[in-house]
C-alpha cells in the first residue's frame, strides 16, 4: 500500500511540471516523503523513492511510446517496453536518494531534508550517466512563469531542482512537527518569483524589428508518415521554399528544421543545390537538418550553414543522440532493435562547431533533445550570440512531449542569458530572448512561418560563469547544516 501510495503521489506531483504548471501539486511528493522519513529500514525507504518516482515519469512521460506507433508502423505490441520501461529505468536513480536518506539521517524530519539533498545528486546523475537523459527534472517546475524562471540564470536545472524539492517536502516537515522550518520552506517560490520579477524590471525589453538582423523560422509540418515518402518528397521541399519566401524581402538568415531534407546530403547534393538555390538572397544563409554518411561510411544527424548557391560552408553532427531513437545499446543482443532505431546507428559528432554568419554573429547549433543538458550550448570557446535549436516533435503529436521539448529549450537560453531560436519541423517553432521572454510562435502542427527580430544577448549568467559550483556549495551547507541539527536532536526523534 505504501508503495502504491508513493507512485500515486509522484503521478500527482508530476503535473505541476510543463504543459500543465500546476505548482503546488508538486507537495504531493511529501507523501512520499513522510513515508519515507517514518520507514524501518533503507530498503524500505528505498523502494518507497523509486516508486514516487516510477509515478512521476510515468504521469509525465507516458507520450514516449507513442513514437512506435507514429506513421502507422505497427509495432503496438512494443508499446509496453517504453510505457513501462523508461519510468522504470528513470525511477531507478531515486532508489539510492531513499536509501542514503534514510542511512544519513537518525530522525525522521532529518531523513526528509536528507532526502531532498540526495535526491537532488541523483538527479544531476540521471542528466550524466549512460549520456544522461534530465528530462523533466523537478527543476522545470520553474518554467510555470516567467517570474520564477528567471532563477535558472543564477542556479540552473539541477540547483532549481533542489529549490522545487525542498518546497515540496514543506508540508512533510511540517506534519512531522517543524512548523517554522516548514514555513521558511515555503516562502522557497514566492521569494523565487519576487527574484524573478525584480531581475526582469532591471532587464531591457526586447527590441523592436531590426531589418540588419531578421531571421526567417520555417515549420513545414510534414506529418511522420510522409516525412520519408519519396513519392511526396518534391511536394515536401516546393512547401519549404514557399513559406522561405512567402514575404519580401527575405532575412539574410532562413532556418529549417532538423532533417528538413529527407534524403541524404552525401548521396542527393544535387537534389539538395537544387532546392535551396532560388531561397536566400544573393547574400544570406540558410540553416537546415540534413541527415549524412560521411567517408568513413558514419552517420550522422547534421545541420548545415548553406550559401545561397547551395554550397555547405559548415557542417555540425549532433554529439548527444537519443537512446533507443538514433541509436541502440547492445543492438546485437535485442531482435526488436530495427524496429525501433532502423538498421544503421547514427553515430555522435565529436566537436562543438559554431556557425559564424555575417550580421549576426556566432551560432550554436543544439539538434533535438540537445537542449535538455545544461551548458552543451555555451561550454567551449567564445560565447555564442545565439542558440538554434533545429529539432522534429512529430513522433509525440498533440501530447505534453513538444511542450516538455520547448520549456526546456526556454531554460536553455535563460540560463545563459542567450536568445534562442527553435525551429521545429512538426512542434512548436518559437523564439526567446536570453530572459525567456517569448518573441514569437508557431502553434503545434500548424505550417508558416516566423520573422524574428534577433535581441542581442546579456551579460555572462551566474550560473553560466559557475555552473555547477552555487549547487555545490548550496548542498554543502545545506547538508552539514541538517547533520549537525540532527545529531544534536534538535530536529526531533
Amino acid at each position: 500500500m505504501a508503495a502504491a501510495a508513493a507512485t500515486l503521489a509522484g503521478g500527482v506531483a508530476s503535473f505541476a511540471l510543463p504543459p500543465f504548471g500546476l505548482v503546488p501539486l508538486i507537495a504531493a511528493l511529501s507523501l512520499p516523503a513522510l513515508q519515507l522519513g517514518r520507514a524501518g529500514s533503507a530498503g524500505e525507504a528505498g523502494l518507497i523513492a523509486g516508486a514516487a518516482g516510477f509515478g512521476w515519469f510515468l504521469a509525465s512521460l507516458w507520450w514516449i511510446s507513442l513514437s512506435l506507433v507514429t506513421g502507422n508502423t505497427g509495432h503496438w505490441p512494443l508499446i509496453p517496453l517504453p510505457l513501462f520501461g523508461i519510468p522504470l529505468l528513470l525511477a531507478l536513480f531515486w532508489v539510492p536518494a531513499g536509501v542514503l536518506a534514510h542511512r544519513l539521517g537518525r530522525s525522521a524530519p532529518a531523513r526528509v531534508l536528507w532526502f531532498a539533498a540526495t535526491l537532488t545528486i541523483c538527479e544531476w546523475a540521471r542528466g550524466h550517466v549512460a549520456t544522461g537523459f534530465p528530462w523533466n527534472a523537478p527543476g522545470y517546475l520553474f518554467s510555470a512563469h516567467v517570474s520564477l524562471l528567471q532563477n535558472a540564470s543564477f542556479f540552473g536545472l539541477y540547483g532549481l531542482s533542489f529549490l522545487a524539492l525542498l518546497w515540496a517536502f514543506a508540508a512533510a516537515i511540517w506534519k512531522l512537527g517543524l512548523r517554522r522550518m516548514a514555513v521558511v520552506l515555503l516562502l522557497t517560490l514566492p521569494l523565487a518569483a519576487l527574484a524573478g520579477l525584480v531581475r526582469l524590471e532591471r532587464l531591457p525589453d526586447p527590441p523592436g524589428d531590426t531589418p540588419s538582423k531578421i531571421a526567417r523560422l520555417v515549420q513545414p509540418a510534414v506529418p511522420q508518415d510522409e516525412k520519408w515518402n519519396r513519392a511526396a518528397r518534391a511536394g515536401h521541399l516546393e512547401t519549404l521554399r514557399d513559406l522561405s519566401r512567402d514575404s519580401y524581402p527575405i532575412p539574410q538568415l532562413v532556418i529549417w528544421p532538423e532533417t528538413a531534407f529527407a534524403g541524404l546530403l552525401d548521396r542527393e547534393g544535387q537534389l539538395f543545390r537544387d532546392t535551396v538555390w532560388s531561397v536566400l538572397p544573393f547574400d544570406g544563409r540558410l540553416i537546415t537538418g540534413v541527415p549524412r554518411f560521411d567517408a568513413k561510411k558514419r552517420l550522422f544527424n547534421s545541420a548545415a550553414l548553406v550559401t545561397p548557391r547551395g554550397d555547405v560552408e559548415a557542417l555540425y553532427d549532433k554529439q548527444r543522440l537519443v537512446p533507443f531513437g538514433e541509436f541502440v545499446p547492445f543492438r546485437r543482443f535485442l531482435p526488436f532493435a530495427d524496429a525501433i532505431a532502423g538498421p544503421v546507428d547514427f553515430s555522435p559528432g565529436a566537436d562543438d562547431v559554431h556557425f559564424t554568419v555575417p550580421g549576426y554573429g556566432r551560432l550554436r547549433l543544439l539538434i533535438c533533445y540537445e537542449t535538455l543538458f545544461p551548458g552543451l550550448g555555451a561550454r567551449s570557446g567564445e560565447r555564442p550570440d545565439i542558440l538554434v535549436n533545429l529539432t522534429n516533435d512529430a513522433w509525440f503529436g498533440h501530447t505534453p512531449g513538444p511542450w516538455q521539448h520547448l520549456a526546456q529549450a526556454r531554460m536553455r537560453a535563460v540560463e545563459e542569458g542567450i536568445p534562442i531560436l527553435r525551429v521545429a519541423n512538426t512542434g512548436i517553432t518559437a523564439a526567446f530572448d536570453g530572459a525567456g521572454r517569448q518573441l514569437g510562435v508557431i502553434g503545434l502542427g500548424e505550417a508558416g512561418f516566423l520573422d524574428i527580430a534577433v535581441p542581442p544577448g546579456f551579460e555572462p549568467s551566474v550560473y553560466s560563469q559557475w555552473r555547477e559550483v552555487i549547487l555545490l556549495v548550496m548542498l554543502v551547507i545545506f547538508c552539514s547544516t541538517i547533520n549537525r541539527l540532527d545529531r544534536k536532536g534538535s530536529l526531533g526523534q
